[in-house]
């Protein structure tokens, strides 16, 4: 890899996840790496979070913004943007850490070169083709980048000019379907999304728990219903049908799926929810029932 030396910030929003934190910052302390800086939101965690953030502050001159509330991940990354803006405007790059996705020593060269030296906006692991009611993943190999609709923030780096020109996620739509969104926003203002083969970074997707958690059924709710909003704000025939295809679709495969008609009530729920225009944190995460 060739060696360049640009501006680069981390932001990784935290939520309860104490061990894979300290685990994934103690990977990152071995690494070395040189960067600008490293903000670290967490969203008012209550299991411990707060003493390993601080054990890692001088080591990794982290700048933690603490919230007293889960404001959501798309909200936590709008508020580690807004600090960046205010404190270093001229920045080349971010890089979205995740709290369950492991880096590896390579990580960011990897990155860096791969971006710097393409006309790429954002560059993530992981990302997709939209068509009508229709998502293809890409699968690139070693050396390609592919241009995508859609890209998860998870170990993405983002060229941080042009995501100002672009403005920031969305704040009161507190979990899921807010990537989607942004990346509408990013090809719309004519920015290109890029998927590259990373084998420098291990994704966990703790979250979704195969589609047999708990967290799967809150996380089918905010779905569902932020894909509503998407449609109100970005209205076309195009996401008008592209939602009713793919909500329908979800809806009824649901059914036949472990644990599927709680998951199915739970996108109806969110899809009612999106109707009547209710944002923010809407349903308890606990209960499973609308605030």
């Amino acid at each position: 890899m060739i060696k360049i030396n640009p501006s680069v910030i981390f932001l990784m929003v935290t939520y309860n996840r104490r061990d894979l934190l300290n685990r994934i910052l103690q990977a990152i302390e071995k690494f070395h790496w040189k960067f600008t800086g490293f903000i670290i939101v967490d969203n008012g965690s209550d299991d411990g979070t707060s003493d390993v953030l601080e054990g890692y502050k001088e080591k990794l001159n982290l700048f933690v913004i603490s919230r007293s509330d889960n404001m959501g991940h798309g909200a936590g990354i709008a508020l580690g943007l807004d600090h960046i803006r205010l404190k270093n405007p001229n920045l080349d790059y971010v890089v979205f850490l995740e709290d369950d996705s492991i880096p590896k020593p390579d990580y960011l060269e990897f990155l860096v070169n791969k971006i710097h030296f393409s006309d790429i906006s954002m560059i993530s692991s992981a990302g997709s083709l939209v068509s009508l009611g229709k998502r293809k993943a890409l699968y690139p190999n070693e050396a390609e980048i592919l241009k995508a609709d859609f890209a998860l923030f998870d170990g993405a780096i983002a060229r941080f000019q042009d995501l100002l020109q672009v403005g920031f996620p969305l704040k009161d739509w507190f979990m899921m379907f807010d990537d989607f969104e942004y990346c509408y926003r990013i090809r719309k203002a004519g920015f290109k999304i890029g998927v590259v083969k990373n084998p420098y970074l291990e994704i966990l997707h703790e979250g979704w728990g195969e589609g047999k958690s708990h967290s799967h059924l809150w996380r089918s709710y905010y779905q569902s219903r932020n894909f509503v909003h998407f449609v109100r704000i970005h209205f076309s025939l195009f996401t008008l049908l592209d939602c009713l295809i793919l909500q329908s679709k979800r809806l009824i495969g649901g059914l036949f799926a472990e644990n599927g008609w709680r998951t199915s009530k739970m996108r109806l729920m969110g899809i009612c929810a999106g109707f009547v225009g209710k944002k923010g944190k809407s349903l308890d995460l606990k209960t499973l029932k609308e605030v």
